[in-house]
C-alpha cells in the first residue's frame, strides 16, 4: 500500500468516527477527496464538497453504512492494483468504489454534482489504465449474518436445515434452565447444533451463519418467554486476572512469576464452562429424541 492510500484510509475512517458512525464505502470516498493526487482532484466539486454533502446527510445513514461493503471495496482495489502490477493507491480504491456502486456513494456524488463516469475515467488515467477498462468484479462479500451484513431472511433459509432447527426450538429443554449458567449452556449447544447441521448439509457461508443467527435469536426468545428473569443478555462472569505491573508493596522480584500465571484464570474458566456444557447435554439428551435427520 502506498502512503497516499494509507492516508486516504486514515482520513476516511477518522471522518466516520467524527460522525459517530460505522465506516462505510461513502466515508472512504470522502477520505480520498480529502487527500491529494489524481483521485482527490477527480472528486473536487465547484459546489459543496463531498465532506459537506455526507455530513449534511448523515442522518439518512442512521448508525452508519455497512462495514462489510468497504472491506469488499478494499479487496477489489487490491486485486485491481495487483492486476496492474502496482501498489495500492487512492486511484485503485476510487475505481473500486465507483464500480461497487453502493446507494450511499451514488447519492453523495449526485448531491455534490460529480459525474461518476468522469470520476472513474480520471481515476483510471491516474492509475495508468485505459479508459475502457472493464468494470471490476467485486469479491465475494463476508457471509450474511456476520459482521454487520444482515442475515438471509427466514424464507430464503435452506428448508431442510430450518425444519430440523424448528423442531429443536419446539423441543427445547426449558424446564432444565433455572439460571444464566444453564441458559448459557443451552445457547452454546444449540449454536453448535446449527453449525454442525450446516456442515453436514454442505451449506455455504450465507446459509450457515444466517441459520445460526435466526436459530440463536429464537432460542433466546423462548428462553426469555419461559423465564423472564433471563430476558436480559447473559451477564459476564467476572474472571480472575492479574494487573500488569506489581502491586504497591509487593517485592519487584515477585512480579515475573505472577505474570506467568496471568492466563490460568481464563483457561480454568473455559474448562469449567466446557464441563458445564457437557453435563447439561447429558441431562437434556432425552428431550431431543426423535429429532428429524
Amino acid at each position: 500500500m502506498s502512503d497516499r492510500y494509507l492516508e486516504a484510509m486514515r482520513l476516511g475512517l477518522g471522518f466516520a468516527r467524527e460522525l459517530g458512525q460505522r465506516a462505510g464505502s461513502v466515508h472512504l470516498l470522502v477520505g480520498i477527496s480529502l487527500g491529494d493526487g489524481p483521485a482527490a482532484s477527480a472528486l473536487s466539486s465547484p459546489g459543496r464538497s463531498l465532506r459537506e454533502v455526507v455530513t449534511a446527510g448523515a442522518a439518512e445513514l442512521g448508525p452508519g453504512a455497512a462495514t462489510w461493503q468497504h472491506l469488499q471495496a478494499q479487496e477489489a482495489a487490491r486485486q485491481f492494483a495487483d492486476a496492474l502490477g502496482q501498489r495500492r493507491a487512492p486511484e485503485h480504491l476510487l475505481v473500486a468504489l465507483i464500480d461497487q456502486g453502493t446507494a450511499e456513494v451514488q447519492l453523495a456524488l449526485e448531491r455534490a454534482g460529480i459525474d461518476p463516469a468522469a470520476v472513474r475515467e480520471a481515476a483510471l488515467a491516474g492509475a495508468g489504465a485505459h479508459g475502457s477498462y472493464p468494470s471490476l468484479a467485486m469479491p465475494s462479500p463476508m457471509p450474511a449474518g456476520t459482521l454487520d451484513r444482515p442475515p438471509l431472511p427466514v424464507e430464503r433459509l435452506d428448508a431442510r436445515a430450518w425444519r430440523v432447527l424448528r423442531w429443536r426450538q419446539d423441543h427445547l429443554p426449558l424446564d432444565r434452565v433455572h439460571g444464566h449458567p444453564q441458559a448459557g449452556s443451552l445457547y452454546h449447544l444449540e449454536a453448535r447444533a446449527a453449525l454442525r447441521l450446516a456442515s453436514r448439509l454442505g451449506l455455504d457461508g450465507d446459509q450457515r451463519y444466517s441459520l445460526l443467527h435466526h436459530h440463536t435469536d429464537e432460542v433466546r426468545r423462548r428462553v426469555a418467554a419461559a423465564n423472564p428473569d433471563l430476558a436480559s443478555p447473559l451477564r459476564d462472569r467476572p474472571r480472575p486476572h492479574l494487573r500488569r505491573g506489581h502491586r504497591p508493596g509487593w517485592p519487584r522480584q515477585v512480579r515475573a512469576p505472577l505474570q506467568l500465571l496471568a492466563g490460568w484464570g481464563v483457561w480454568l474458566e473455559n474448562r469449567r464452562t466446557g464441563l458445564r456444557d457437557r453435563w447439561f447435554l447429558l441431562r437434556t439428551r432425552a428431550a431431543y429424541r426423535g429429532c428429524p435427520q
